[in-house]
């Protein structure tokens, strides 16, 4: 519950930053005041720690069931806490390295993210993507988008079910 509870934190933390982390001059954002290199870590963070907390909130729900299963022993389930917290980063810290190290991190609408720079230069063929907007960002995106939904319900019923 404490990891949990940490990455909640450092997610809400994040939210709270919003558009302070974005660079200056952004257009049309309100409260610009940072460079890219706050924009990239706000948003690294995000990827990394936004889909922890669902994940450790389904954890939640598996631990529960095998606490029942074995009469509340801890010994005989505490080496499975090793492994939940080994899979609340195994997915997203290496693609938010990749995002990071592709500059797809970038302004998006409230917050940073992955996303085009300039916001919107994907569907319009007359202004040139300076960073983001490839296409195997998008894949990479799509793909996180599928993790993100697998922890959200595919997890908690196939623990209930154990």
């Amino acid at each position: 519950i404490l990891a949990m509870n940490i990455c909640v934190v450092t997610v809400a933390a994040a939210d709270f930053v919003g558009t302070w982390a974005m660079p200056v001059g952004t257009p049309y954002r309100l409260g610009a005041a940072g460079n890219q290199t706050t924009c990239t870590t706000q948003g690294f963070v995000r990827i990394v720690f936004y889909p922890a907390v669902p994940y450790y909130y389904a954890s939640l729900s598996i631990v529960s069931c095998v606490a029942v299963k074995n009469s509340f022993m801890e010994k005989n389930y505490r080496h499975i806490e090793k492994w939940i917290h080994l899979g609340a980063i195994i997915f997203s810290l290496p693609i938010a390295i990749l995002f990071a190290a592709r500059n797809s991190i970038n302004p998006n609408i409230t917050i940073c993210f992955v996303a085009e720079y300039p916001f919107g230069c994907v569907e319009d063929p007359n202004v040139p993507c300076e960073r983001g907007g490839d296409s195997l960002t998008s894949a990479i995106e799509t793909m996180y988008s599928w993790v993100l939904m697998a922890i959200l319900f595919v997890i908690p019923p196939a623990a209930l079910l154990y």
